[in-house]
């Protein structure tokens, strides 16, 4: 076996070279530093549900924080920027190469770092998510990453659930301005002075009865009804 594969099963981590290792210093200040910028710049932000959320930190309970793939970039930075006492968010990052930058950038931001995939080490991910909740830390999790199809809640998230009794806790947003990547999940990323809104869903609790794939359809629809809700506030489509 070779020494970068024992590493990665002993770290979760890729080994990387000097040349990537100098590329995730110089480019994650300089990507936290834009992130930094939009949030600051938006025209004007809004959040609907909130009371969802802070439900769930007075109840002092751990949550699924899910969203779609295609609007991760400003719920990540929404949930780290905005503090609140008794909320630990959690972000569960590739051991690939591009991995690397992205466990870096979040870092910076305040996130607790899991690394794992579901294509590579999905048993590791899961019982090491088990574990994140348990200690009180709640996952950011793209319900359909990382590789798609886009906008199809995978049921992986839902066994957990059902497995630790966490709530899943929809999130998602709009803006009347944005950039749309050209990536198999058209990831959106808010504009400068943009008028964003993020609406935050009930929670769902998946009982041990409770088919996962159903729950993933029910999850769907509400991640779905929210992103109408909060492109109707900021006038998107």
């Amino acid at each position: 076996m070779s020494q970068s594969r024992k590493y990665q099963q002993k770290t979760g981590r890729t080994q990387l070279s000097w040349r990537a290792r100098l590329l995730v210093a110089v480019a994650a200040p300089l990507l936290h530093g834009l992130a930094r910028f939009l949030m600051a710049t938006r025209r004007s932000a809004s959040v609907e549900g909130l009371d969802h959320l802070q439900g769930l930190i007075d109840s002092k309970r751990s949550a699924l924080l899910c969203c779609w793939h295609q609007r991760l970039p400003y719920c990540v930075g929404w949930l780290l920027e905005t503090p609140s006492a008794g909320l630990a968010p959690g972000f569960l990052v590739s051991p690939s190469r591009d991995g690397e930058l992205v466990a870096a950038l979040v870092g910076r931001m305040g996130a607790r770092i899991l690394r794992g995939s579901a294509n590579r080490t999905g048993a590791k991910a899961f019982r090491d998510m088990y574990a994140t909740l348990q200690s009180g830390v709640s996952p950011i999790i793209a319900v359909d990453g990382p590789h798609g199809p886009a906008l199809q809640v995978k049921p992986g998230t839902l066994m957990l659930a059902q497995m630790t009794k966490a709530p899943v806790l929809p999130i998602t947003f709009a803006a009347d301005r944005y950039w749309q990547l050209g990536s198999w999940d058209r990831m959106m990323i808010p504009k400068p002075f943009a008028r964003v809104t993020l609406c935050i869903g009930e929670p769902l609790e998946v009982t041990r009865g409770d088919e996962p794939g159903a729950a993933a359809e029910t999850l769907a629809e509400r991640l779905n009804a929210l992103g109408t809700a909060a492109e109707a506030r900021v006038g998107a489509s």
